[in-house]
């Protein structure tokens, strides 16, 4: 069988989006090509600035050029945004295509999402997440999603429970299992997301100890104050609307992480947060994104 390979260069805050558009009209995974010119070994990682690849698949059949049209539509749409280069083409026979190799992704001090394609020599000190990237959202390669895995690694303790709000990939629940969590739970208002997470927690090795839930948030199967963290990396207008059950989900001195706030917004964010009873115990912020540390503190 032929295919036809479509790629595009990326900004890191834009690759999701693409991956995404991608996924929903290719066939198979996206996958998503950071540039080397560094050695982790030595304790150098990516530039978090660098343009990334975006590599997806279409058949050669009738579907192709509907396919095709789709995502110049999703494409013309984002470049109101930022200004991207033409689509590249390439065709490709199916043993090409069952050989693309996909590079693993260092972030934090431990981490490594592996994609399963990926040849790999682990460390004695690597934490896997194995994860195909490009399933719905989350393949840390967005600077929102890296800061929440990084928040994640530096604070989980070993038997916590976790609450990932708007879970996407279900990549922040593999992460918080992969280093020690008790059980996670992810929600999300999408089918695609909720389809992509059970799938890879369940390729993962961790289907047993995830509840992956299909809807909005609040939700009675979630109750209060039953997690030791919560995260949610979401919409700043929304995270103001739920700053107060999301506050109520957390236990006592338990940790919210939110992100997905760009730094204009900030500020609003935080302060919903406060009057539902949080304090802010740090903040951070990568290219325009933010990442903020809250403790319930009633």
């Amino acid at each position: 069988m032929r295919w036809l390979q479509i790629s595009i260069k990326s900004p890191p805050e834009y690759v999701e989006p693409l991956t995404h558009l991608f996924n929903l009209h290719g066939e198979g995974s996206a996958s998503v090509e950071h540039p080397g010119g560094y050695n982790p070994d030595e304790g150098e990682t990516p530039n978090p600035t660098d343009w990334i690849t975006i590599k997806g698949w279409l058949p050669f059949d009738e579907t192709t050029e509907s396919r095709k049209t789709a995502i110049d539509v999703g494409i013309r749409l984002i470049r109101h945004f930022v200004e991207l280069p033409e689509i590249k083409q390439q065709e490709v026979n199916d043993e090409q295509w069952r050989n693309q190799k996909f590079a693993p992704i260092r972030i934090g001090k431990n981490l490594v999402i592996l994609p399963r394609s990926a040849d790999f020599k682990k460390k004695k000190s690597d934490v896997l997440i194995t994860l195909e990237p490009g399933l719905a959202f989350g393949t840390g390669h967005h600077p929102t999603t890296r800061m929440c895995l990084e928040e994640i690694e530096k604070i989980i303790k070993p038997n916590d429970r976790i609450l990932d709000v708007g879970c996407g990939s279900g990549i922040l629940s593999i992460a918080a299992l992969a280093l020690g969590a008790q059980h996670a739970t992810g929600i999300d208002i999408e089918n695609d997301a909720v389809n992509a997470s059970i799938r890879n927690v369940k390729d993962a090795g961790f289907l047993s100890q995830s509840t992956i839930l299909s809807g909005s948030f609040p939700h009675d199967e979630l109750t209060s104050g039953d997690f030791d963290i919560v995260v949610a990396n979401i919409a700043a207008n929304v995270l103001i609307k739920l700053a107060d059950t999301i506050v109520a989900t957390v236990a006592e001195d338990g940790i919210i992480i939110i992100s997905g706030v760009l730094k204009t917004r900030i500020n609003d964010v935080i302060s919903a947060f406060e009057f539902a009873g949080g304090k802010v115990q740090s903040l951070r912020q990568l290219e325009d994104w933010t990442t903020t540390l809250i403790k319930r503190s009633r």
